[in-house]
């Protein structure tokens, strides 16, 4: 049976069934492992990384929600791929996951990211002392080659000066933010316009004066209550669709 090679980094903050996960993703995505294969048994990853058992099955519990993997029973784990879905765009789902599902290829460009002193809204949207930093990350997103979204977030530093080390051309800002039990997002709040695109989005989305845009505002908070990230997105109006699901609250 053949074992990942890539191994654990016990020296991040990063949970190691989230690092074992990234792992046996990339693996798959590279065709070190292709639909129909067995990955390796639980014992196997046990012994091979020297992690629990309940480390192991975290992370494949995840990768299985996620559609990337089925269980069979007395049988093992095998590779498989999520199916294909209708074009909604869902909150809190991961980028790659959702264009993945409609079986069109995802790409992320990382236009910059850096370490930088915020503009006082920034700040104070942040409740950020005056010396403190916070990091930008600019990026946009395609679906088959083709612009979707550009996203501008501020994270503040203090927490999330991890991140740094991570390729977001691959890595899920999300999810990162989620795997740290100090960064993890608790509630998020969205105020969404819609308005003609800008000379930026013109340029970067290959759009025409006047085509509609979708603007997402969105502050998200830990439990402490800590607003960890706040961003700004863009997203083509004639290509992309939101689902929204909500239950009714009774009073």
């Amino acid at each position: 049976m053949q074992l990942f090679q890539k191994g654990l980094d016990r020296s991040t903050p990063i949970p190691l069934y989230f690092q074992l996960k990234t792992i046996i993703l990339d693996d798959i995505k590279n065709n070190v492992f292709t639909e129909g294969d067995a990955i390796p048994t639980e014992n196997e990853l046990v012994d091979h990384y020297q992690i629990s058992r309940s480390t192991v099955r975290q992370a494949i519990s995840a990768l299985v929600q996620e559609g990337w993997l089925t269980r069979k029973a007395s049988k093992g784990t095998f590779v498989t791929h999520p199916k294909q879905e209708s074009g909604f765009i869902r909150s809190f789902e991961p980028f790659y996951q959702q264009i993945e599902k409609q079986g069109k290829v995802p790409r992320t460009e990382l236009i910059d990211l850096n370490v930088i002193t915020p503009t006082p809204e920034i700040s104070k949207a942040l409740n950020l002392e005056p010396e403190q930093k916070v990091i930008s990350m600019f990026r946009r997103r395609f679906a088959d080659e083709v612009p979707l979204v550009t996203l501008q977030n501020y994270i503040p530093y203090d927490l999330c000066s991890f991140i740094l080390s991570y390729d977001f051309r691959v890595h899920s800002l999300y999810e990162l933010l989620m795997s740290n039990p100090s960064t993890q997002i608790s509630s998020t709040k969205t105020i969404v316009s819609a308005r003609n695109a800008t000379s930026e989005d013109r340029e970067l989305m290959n759009v025409k004066v006047n085509t509609p845009m979708l603007c997402f505002h969105t502050m998200s908070t830990t439990s402490e209550g800590r607003i960890i990230d706040y961003a700004f997105s863009h997203y083509r109006g004639d290509l992309n669709q939101f689902e929204f699901d909500e239950s009714p609250k009774i009073r």
